[in-house]
């Protein structure tokens, strides 16, 4: 019991026993009137909330990280007297939002303002009830009332523009083709190029080897027709030892919205795309077109959390039937992720290509670089494009032409 209360009680006591013990008529009519002052004061609150009503409007249908976006809250009295000095709060668990306001509504009316939220962090959350809170004008008494449903949003992660982007298979760098099958090329040579040490030494072309002075082998045209993936399977590395936190940015935060954006440009280019996270939840989204799939993504990705056990190989492992139709496989890990070798080796026979989308977790309070692991990565047969969490992800997926041969050095 608060100090207020406490006094609410004490004074009206203190001047009966005094005009008891006084026989004083004035104290005794002033405990009548510090009494009848208390009951109209708690009178006074619980009338102010009757006959009140609330109406707010929907929110946007489709949230992402760094969004805003208003609701009107509509309080209306039905009863034929006035309301005074009304608190009114809209209840939400959305992050960083606090607001209330102050409002009088006259006799049969209503009242209505706009409020403001922003879109923080993803998650599920609720907005409403609103409460409203009523005191006496002797602030004595408060009471309070909640008006109307919570309604559910979602907020997914934010979406980076990657339409520069393009991962495709290795032989369209003119590479050596120490991932992709031989029978993905056509039989014609278009050219010849410089010996890498991840050609077959078959390819040689021994004339131009003696003319230049150096090995050279011959280049072959990539047979489209399979090398051109209609189906983006990405597969997101959630598990908990591979992931850090450097004040309030995390590596799991960076990976997501990578995660977010690549789905969103695929499918925006007409693919079919999926996911598969090693999460708590054991995301498995199979692959689908169109703007329903896109936020069904989101929505998912909103909700994942890290998995302190799940490993990204053991997931892939019992998925394998999945990869099909020789997908374009976009691997988001970090340079601390386990067993992606692994991975590269159980896709080899069933995928089109294999991207690795690296998060250097140096930059986050790990301490393993990612220059070695890309490396290895990329003598795998996978394309490698390491993150840094200062880089522009748009810029650091474009130009892979440049940006291969560093990897290969």
């Amino acid at each position: 019991m608060n100090a207020q209360k406490i006094s609410t009680i004490a004074v009206p006591a203190a001047l009966l026993v005094m005009a008891l013990v006084g026989g004083s008529i004035l104290l005794l009519r002033l405990f009548f009137l510090s009494g009848l002052v208390i009951a109209v004061s708690y009178l006074w609150t619980r009338w102010s909330l009757r006959n009140l009503s609330v109406l707010t409007t929907k929110p946007p249908e489709h949230l992402q990280v760094g969004d805003t976006f208003q609701q009107e809250i509509t309080i209306s009295n039905s009863d034929k007297l006035p309301r005074f000095w009304l608190r009114v709060q809209n209840d939400t668990d959305l992050p960083g939002y606090h607001d209330t306001a102050i409002i009088n509504i006259a006799r049969q009316s209503s009242y209505s303002w706009q409020t403001n939220f922003g879109c923080r962090k993803r998650g599920r959350y609720h907005l409403g009830p609103v409460t409203v809170i009523a005191t006496d004008p002797l602030g004595i008494f408060t009471s309070r009332c909640a008006l109307g449903e919570a309604q559910e949003i979602t907020v997914c992660p934010a979406t980076i523009d990657l339409s520069l982007a393009k991962f495709a298979s290795f032989s369209d760098f003119g590479y050596g083709s120490g991932y992709q099958s031989i029978n993905l090329a056509s039989p014609n040579a278009s050219g010849v190029r410089e010996f890498v040490s991840s050609d077959s030494s078959h390819h040689i072309h021994w004339r131009s080897t003696a003319r230049m002075g150096k090995l050279m082998v011959k280049k072959f045209d990539t047979d489209h027709s399979y090398s051109t993936s209609k189906i983006a399977w990405i597969l997101l590395d959630m598990n908990e030892k591979a992931h850090f936190r450097q004040g309030e940015e995390t590596s799991d935060e960076y990976a997501i919205t990578i995660a977010a954006s690549v789905a969103k440009k695929y499918l925006q280019d007409g693919m079919r795309v999926g996911i598969l996270a090693s999460d708590e939840r054991r995301c498995l989204i199979t692959p689908q077109r169109g703007e329903e799939q896109l936020w069904g993504i989101l929505e998912a990705l909103a909700l994942i959390r890290t998995d302190p056990k799940l490993k990204l190989s053991e997931l892939v492992s019992h998925n394998l039937d999945g990869f099909h139709d020789n997908p374009l496989v976009i691997i988001v890990a970090t340079s601390t992720s386990e067993n992606l070798v692994e991975i590269i080796h159980q896709l080899r026979n069933r995928v089109d290509s294999v991207v690795v989308i690296l998060l250097d977790v140096a930059d986050f309070g790990g301490r393993l670089s990612s220059t070695g692991v890309s490396r290895t990565l990329t003598w795998s047969g996978a394309q490698v494009y390491t993150i840094t969490k200062r880089a522009e992800l748009s810029k650091a997926l474009d130009n892979k032409i440049r940006q291969l041969p560093q990897l290969l050095v």
